[in-house]
């Protein structure tokens, strides 16, 4: 296939708010139910994190080195499996947007596809789009408590390493590996290996592609941002329609 066939990025992003008129009603109300969620899920952890500081070895974080570094790693493990149950909704708003696109119902419900249909697998993907950020997890969190503990400037310098690795690889992983839940959903019987070789298959050679879409939404991003986060709940629907697109073109060039 020859590239040229691909709908550029700009039209992508317009069709997306072609498509997205009209429907904002429903699409703002996922958005809503993906952001309770994404808090719920935060909330547990913070309460899982008391729960363990009530224990007599962690009341000491604070003046024993050893129990804040321990504390430290446990609270990450506890962020990183959360983390992934989280992005398990992804796959959910992924089936929404394309039911959209392809003039089927679409349903608030969709949400919980993730968790309905092959969850372990869908678990996995989650777990390797996330790779990144779970694997640095640990070492950040470790440095972190050492800074917190020393203030030597050291650790603050390790730690912003970490953190910087770790947003580099998620920027490969969305890259390259973005389109998986959208594969999955395509073809369900597929094992989470097999969705994430199709999707780096697919993304090589367009990874630029998805990467100038998503520039094209920062002034928007921005714009929500500045509503005190209000005008976002209507900014998602149209990145998430863009990237729905994307996919569908990439697909299918000639549709």
């Amino acid at each position: 296939m020859q590239q040229s066939k691909y709908r550029s990025s700009g039209e992508l992003k317009t069709r997306a708010l072609s498509v997205m008129a009209g429907r904002y009603g429903g699409a703002v109300m996922m958005t809503l139910s993906y952001f309770i969620w994404i808090y719920l899920i935060s909330y547990a952890g913070s309460i899982l994190s008391s729960v363990i500081l009530k224990i007599p070895y962690f009341s000491s974080v604070t003046s024993d080195p050893a129990a804040g570094i321990i504390f430290s790693v446990i609270s990450a493990l506890i962020t990183m499996f959360l983390g992934v149950i989280a992005e398990m909704f992804t796959c959910g708003i992924c089936l929404y947007y394309l039911n959209i696109s392809t003039g089927r119902d679409a349903q608030t419900a969709d949400i919980f596809r993730g968790f309905r249909e092959n969850p372990s697998e869908v678990f996995k993907v989650a777990a390797f789009i996330l790779s990144p950020s779970l694997i640095l997890s640990i070492p950040e969190n470790i440095v972190s408590e050492l800074y917190m503990q020393t203030s030597d400037p050291k650790w603050l310098y390790l730690s912003l390493a970490f953190f910087g690795l770790a947003a580099l690889g998620t920027l490969y992983v969305h890259l390259t590996y973005g389109i998986a839940f959208f594969v999955m959903l395509d073809f369900p019987s597929y094992t989470a290996g097999r969705v994430i070789r199709i999707a780096r298959q697919k993304m090589t050679g367009n990874r630029m592609r998805l990467f100038i879409l998503d520039l094209l939404f920062i002034p928007m991003i921005i714009l929500g941002v500045l509503s005190f986060g209000i005008g976002l709940v209507w900014v998602y629907p149209v990145i998430n329609e863009s990237r729905t697109l994307f996919f569908l073109n990439l697909m299918n060039p000639d549709a």
